[in-house]
């Protein structure tokens, strides 16, 4: 079997194509986001966390996506999916729902393409990611309490318009943008054994895996909720849609529903789903805040939690990567001063 090294480089250069998927998403596709992400898209840093490899035994990278332009990873999959409207529809224009940080990268690439772009966000959307999104000149739509009630509210919106929508949760090519991420981890570290990524929809990881397993398709893929925000940890579990109440949640970008498509995706590619405590992601960002010196928001803390509170197991010396997915979040929720 040819290392993961020699692989990628084979891949990259078109010289071996990935196997045909069902699912209509491949290697390929990761490929072309990227080609279109150049000069748009901030290759975010990896680094090594001393911390959390004492802490698991195991060697830890951060991928730091809080240092994306927007302040999050769904840019990434925004400029793919936006470079793929047609001319008419950018002239109309393009609508979508989002817990925040999609909408920032909608927005911003709305921005850069002259394209006018409305987002239906939750109320309880933090405020950063409001007013960021404002700032880059869409209009924000502000509805109900979560995910699926401002995501009903857009779709009465739809029928009114004639935008295009453009989704951040089941979309493939949104998807492919997404696993850019996984790209650029192999050209630093190809050998990469496990995959620790925040889980809403599963795009994220979704895009991921789909790169990283047609380098070595004995990589894991550990998905990771909070023990509120857990709708893909049931519905992966019982292998099945299940109707799972969300209460209250820190980590609020990785709360509501998910699809057929978002499950298949998550039942192909997961190796598996764990739960971090919500109680303790307030004290993780903190934790990251003093040993990383870095800001996350709670839907990013969920991996470093999960390893902090011993939910994934490692080999000694394992080569773990943590994808951090964004740092918006409002200073208050953490009580500490503007």
């Amino acid at each position: 079997m040819r290392g993961a090294e020699e692989k990628y480089e084979l891949l990259h250069q078109g010289f071996i194509r990935p196997e045909p998927s069902p699912m209509t998403i491949t290697a390929v596709d990761v490929l072309k986001a990227r080609k279109v992400q150049q000069g748009v898209v901030t290759r975010t840093p990896l680094t090594r966390s001393k911390a959390l490899s004492e802490i698991s035994g195991a060697e830890v990278y951060m991928k730091w996506e809080n240092l994306q332009k927007t302040g999050a990873y769904k840019l990434r999959g925004a400029v793919y999916r936006m470079s793929l409207l047609a001319p008419d529809e950018r002239i109309k224009g393009v609508i979508t729902t989002s817990a925040g940080n999609w909408a920032l990268g909608v927005a911003m690439s709305a921005q850069a393409m002259g394209i006018k772009a409305t987002i239906c966000v939750p109320a309880t959307t933090p405020k950063v990611k409001v007013e960021k999104c404002r700032s880059y000149g869409a209009e924000v739509v502000l509805h109900g309490r979560y995910f699926d009630e401002a995501f009903a509210h857009c779709q009465g919106l739809v029928k009114t318009s004639d935008k295009t929508y453009v989704s951040g949760t089941d979309d493939y090519d949104t998807f492919a943008g997404h696993g850019t991420i996984g790209i650029e981890v192999s050209e630093e570290l190809p050998d990469v054994d496990t995959y620790v990524i925040p889980v809403g929809g599963g795009g994220l990881a979704t895009g991921i895996a789909v790169w990283a397993k047609a380098v070595n398709p004995d990589v894991r893929i550990i998905g990771a909720q909070s023990t509120a925000a857990r709708t893909m940890y049931e519905c992966f579990k019982a292998g099945k849609l299940v109707d799972v109440p969300v209460p209250p949640t820190i980590a609020e970008g990785l709360a509501g529903g998910i699809t057929q498509l978002n499950l298949d995706l998550a039942l192909k590619y997961f190796d598996d789903v764990v739960l971090a405590e919500e109680k303790e992601l307030k004290s993780t960002i903190l934790w990251i805040l003093k040993n990383e010196r870095q800001v996350i928001e709670g839907s990013a803390a969920v991996g470093p939690a999960a390893i902090l509170q011993h939910k994934v197991r490692f080999k000694k010396g394992e080569k773990v990567v943590v994808v951090v997915s964004g740092g918006n979040i409002d200073t208050e929720i953490l009580d500490l001063p503007e």
